[in-house]
C-alpha cells in the first residue's frame, strides 16, 4: 500500500513537514515541526486508501484518543490524531531512538539480560493500556523504540502505534473481511481468524518479539502471508534453544505457553509472562546481564555479573493491591454522590417552585436522608483506604532510591490531622510522592527529584477535596468537628451560619463527584509510576561511587 509523499514545508494538520524518517506498509513517518509551540514531532501519515475506509477511519480516531489518554513512561506520548486533506495523521513526541527491528537486523540476537530488560518495559506499557481497555494488536520490533543508553547504561523503551490496522488482502483492497489488526508475523490466532481479542492477544505478540530477540528471527516464517497464517494457527513454535543452546532450558516452556493457540492457555497479562521469563532465566544458566561484554576465547574471564543491588532502607511494598481497593470504594462513593445530588435537587426550594409544588424549607427528604447515611459510611471507608494507600506510597520512596525526603514517615498520615498544617502539608507530601516515583529518574538520584514539576491534576484534586470537605462540614457533624479542629476553631462561626439545606447537600455531593474522579486519576497514575520505578530499580546495576 503506497504511502503519501509529502514535500518539505507541506503543512498537514498544523504541522510543517521537514523530512521523511520512516516508511512502511501503513504509511510514512515524517519529522515535522509544530510552529505554534516550536517543537519537533514525529508525524505518521497513513496511506490515503485507509482514510477512504469509513470503518477504519472512525476506529482509528476513536482509539487514538483513548491511547492519548494513557500516561506511562514506556508509551510514546500522542499529541494529536486527526484528518486533514483526506489524510489520517498521528502526531507523537519525537525521540532520537532506533527501533528494535533495526537493532536486530544490524546486531543479530540479543543477550538474555538485554532482551529481558526490553520486553519487561514493553510489558509494563501493555499492562497499563490493558487496564484502560485498549489492546495494542500490533506489538512487533518495528513498534518498539530504544533510546541511547543513559548514564546508568540502560536503554529506555517506548511502545508506539496503538490500534493501527494492517490490510493483508492480496489485491490491496480494504474491506471489513480483508482487514486484520496486527502484523502476520506477530499476530495471535484469534486475530487472524477475526475472533475477539484481549490482553492475551498482546501476550502472544510479545512472546513472538522475545523469541526474535533471542533467536534473531520470528517463531514462524513463510514465503506468503497465507502460509504464515497457517503456521500461526496450526504449527507448534520451534525451540528457541535450537540456535542458542546457551539459553536456559526453561525458556522453551515459558515461550510455549505465551504462544499457545488458545488464549485461555496463555499468561493472563504481559507482566505475568515477563515474570515467568525472569524466573526461567534466574533458575537456568546464568545469563550475562546487559552492560557486561563477553570476552574473546583465550582472554581473561569477564567481570562478574552485576551483584544484587544493596537493599535500600525498608522494602518496596507493591502498591497495586491497595490502589485497587481505593479505586473500588472511590467509584462507589462517586456513584452514591451522583444519586445524592439527584435526590437532594428534588428537595430544594428552587426545584419545588419549578415543579409547581408549594415552596418549602428545602430540607432533605427520606431518600436523600438514606443516601446521606450511606455516603457517611462509604466516606469513612474511603478515607481509611486512601490513607493506607497514601502511607504505603510515601514509605516506598526510600526503597525506590529517593534521597533527601523532607518529612519523616509519620507525616504521611499524621499531617492530615495537624491543625492548619493539615491544610497544606498533605499536598506537599503528595507532591514528593509524585516526584520521587518518576521511573525516568536515575536509579541513584542525588535528590534532584525535589526540583521536578508536578502536574496540575494534583492541585485540582487538592482544591476539589478541600472544597468538598468544607461543604461536607456544613452538613455532617463529624466532618464539621474535624474542620473546626483543623482551623483552630476559626471556621466554626462561618460554618454555623450556613444552614444544611438540600441545596448545600447537592453542592457537597457535586464536589465529592469531582474530587472522587480526580482522586481516581491520581491514584492510578502514581501507582503506575511507582510500579515502573520499582521494576527499573530491581533490574538496574548497583551504584558504584
Amino acid at each position: 500500500m503506497a504511502g503519501p509523499d509529502l514535500t518539505t514545508d507541506t503543512v498537514l494538520g498544523g504541522y510543517r513537514i521537514l523530512e521523511p524518517i520512516g516508511r512502511g506498509g501503513m504509511g510514512v513517518v515524517y519529522r515535522a515541526e509544530e510552529p505554534a509551540l516550536g517543537r519537533l514531532v514525529a508525524l505518521k501519515v497513513l496511506a490515503p486508501a485507509l482514510a477512504a475506509h469509513d470503518e477504519f477511519r472512525r476506529r482509528f480516531l476513536r482509539e487514538m484518543r483513548l491511547a492519548a489518554s494513557i500516561e506511562h513512561p514506556n508509551i510514546l506520548p500522542i499529541y494529536r490524531a486527526g484528518e486533514d486533506q483526506d489524510l489520517l495523521y498521528l502526531a507523537m513526541r519525537y525521540v532520537d531512538a532506533r527501533d528494535l527491528r533495526e537493532v536486530l537486523r544490524r546486531g543479530g540476537p540479543l543477550q538474555v539480560g538485554r532482551a529481558l530488560w526490553i520486553v519487561e518495559q514493553v510489558a509494563q506499557a501493555l499492562d497499563a493500556a490493558h487496564q484502560r481497555g485498549l489492546v495494542h494488536r500490533d506489538v512487533k520490533p518495528a513498534n518498539i523504540l530504544l533510546t541511547a543508553p543513559a548514564a546508568d547504561g540502560r536503554e529506555h523503551v517506548y511502545l508506539v502505534d496503538f490500534g493501527v490496522a494492517r490490510p493483508i488482502a492480496g489485491d490491496g483492497s480494504i474491506t471489513s473481511a480483508g482487514m486484520i489488526l496486527g502484523t502476520p508475523s506477530y499476530a495471535a490466532p484469534e486475530q487472524l481468524t477475526g475472533g475477539p481479542v484481549d490482553a492475551r492477544t498482546d501476550v502472544y505478540a510479545l512472546g513472538c518479539v522475545l523469541y526474535e530477540c533471542l533467536s534473531g528471527r520470528p517463531p514462524f516464517t513463510a514465503d506468503t502471508d497465507q502460509a504464515l497464517i497457517v503456521a500461526h494457527l496450526q504449527a507448534a513454535p520451534p525451540s528457541v534453544r535450537s540456535g542458542r543452546p546457551d539459553l536456559p532450558p526453561a525458556l522453551d516452556g515459558v515461550l510455549a505457553r505465551a504462544l499457545a493457540k488458545a488464549g485461555q492457555q496463555r499468561y493472563r497479562s504481559c507482566g505475568e509472562f515477563t515474570a515467568a521469563v525472569r524466573r526461567a532465566v534466574q533458575g537456568g544458566t546464568p545469563a550475562m546481564p546487559f552492560g557486561v561484554r563477553p570476552t574473546a576465547p583465550g582472554s581473561r574471564s569477564p567481570a562478574a555479573p552485576f551483584p544484587p543491588r544493596p537493599a535500600a532502607p525498608g522494602r518496596f511494598q507493591p502498591l497495586s493491591g491497595p490502589a485497587e481497593r481505593v479505586r473500588r470504594v472511590l467509584w462507589l462513593m462517586v456513584a452514591l454522590a451522583i444519586v445524592g445530588t439527584a435526590a437532594n435537587l428534588n428537595d430544594t426550594a428552587a426545584f419545588r417552585r419549578l415543579s409547581g409544588e408549594p415552596p418549602g424549607p428545602g430540607s432533605p427528604g427520606p431518600l436523600a436522608d438514606g443516601v446521606f447515611a450511606a455516603e457517611g459510611i462509604v466516606l469513612l471507608v474511603t478515607a481509611l483506604l486512601f490513607l493506607l494507600w497514601f502511607r504505603r506510597a510515601y514509605h516506598n520512596l526510600a526503597p525506590l532510591g529517593a534521597r533527601g525526603l523532607r518529612f519523616a514517615g509519620g507525616w504521611a498520615i499524621g499531617a492530615w490531622f495537624v491543625p492548619l498544617l493539615g491544610l497544606v502539608r498533605p499536598k506537599q507530601v503528595l507532591n514528593d510522592i509524585w516526584r520521587a516515583s518518576d521511573p525516568e529518574l536515575p536509579v541513584d538520584d542525588d535528590g534532584s527529584w525535589r526540583r521536578k514539576p508536578v502536574p496540575s491534576v494534583l492541585t485540582w484534586w487538592w482544591l476539589a477535596f478541600l472544597a468538598s470537605m468544607i461543604a461536607r462540614a456544613i452538613t455532617t457533624e463529624s466532618v464539621h468537628a474535624l474542620a473546626v479542629l483543623m482551623t483552630f476553631g476559626l471556621a466554626s462561626r462561618a460554618l454555623d451560619q450556613v444552614q444544611p439545606t438540600s441545596g448545600v447537600q447537592s453542592l457537597a455531593d457535586l464536589l465529592s463527584v469531582v474530587a472522587g474522579l480526580l482522586a481516581l486519576r491520581v491514584v492510578r497514575i502514581i501507582t503506575a509510576r511507582q510500579e515502573a520505578r520499582a521494576a527499573r530499580v530491581a533490574t538496574s546495576p548497583p551504584h558504584t561511587p
